[in-house]
């Protein structure tokens, strides 16, 4: 039996829309501003915070589970958003032009770029329906998180290990630092609610009406 989604309500739509605008707003002038160049504590609250914001209230909110899930519905759109991530290649470009430490910069900017590359294809592969779309876009999923980890992973080791010219430093300026501050945050976000989502479709297709 195929799965029949609500139609997800435009209000909640839009007011999400405008917080993600407000958050990117403020990643943007702690960017701008050299906030997170002199203090550093900030930059990594503003990577981490919003994380786990989202995690906890999805996990011990029933309230907070249900918005998520009326506001995504279908996982297909979320999918295809993080079509984004390409962007992150310009952290490869920055390791290939000494700017970034390589350790890096060209795991998690190919990387990003790989995820963002097949997002759309992923998300085909989940429209086309059955058991192979389903396990092709947790795999993606999966792929994605660990992506995500291996950039913060590197990051931290470049950060400990890397001296001289080239350093970890650029990532808290513009315009490299909105890619933590924001990109990463809200691609965990997505991965995540993508995962919950499909965890949860067949439970609500099994159970009684």
């Amino acid at each position: 039996m195929a799965i029949v989604f609500q139609p997800t309500n435009r209000a909640k739509i839009v007011l999400v829309v405008y917080v993600a605008l407000l958050w990117s707003l403020l990643v943007l002038g702690g960017s701008l501003l050299g906030t997170f160049a002199q203090y550093p504590l900030v930059f990594y609250l503003t990577v981490g915070v919003p994380i786990i914001l989202f995690v906890g209230g999805y996990l011990l909110s029933e309230a907070f589970r249900r918005f998520v899930r009326s506001l995504v519905g279908d996982p297909f759109s979320i999918t295809v958003l993080q079509t984004y991530r390409v962007i992150g290649v310009s952290m490869a470009i920055g390791a290939l032009r000494n700017a970034l430490p390589a350790v890096f910069g060209l795991s998690a900017g190919f990387g990003d770029f790989f995820i963002g590359l097949t997002a759309p294809l992923a998300a085909l592969a989940w429209a086309s329906g059955g058991r192979r779309g389903l396990i092709v876009l947790v795999l993606w999923n999966v792929l994605g998180l660990l992506d995500l980890i291996n950039a913060v992973s590197t990051g931290v080791l470049a950060g400990l290990t890397t001296s001289g010219p080239v350093t970890m430093a650029p990532m808290r300026l513009y315009p490299f630092s909105l890619i933590p501050g924001f990109g990463v945050p809200l691609a965990f976000i997505l991965h995540f609610t993508g995962l919950a989502q499909l965890w949860y479709l067949p439970r609500k297709e099994a159970s009684p009406s």
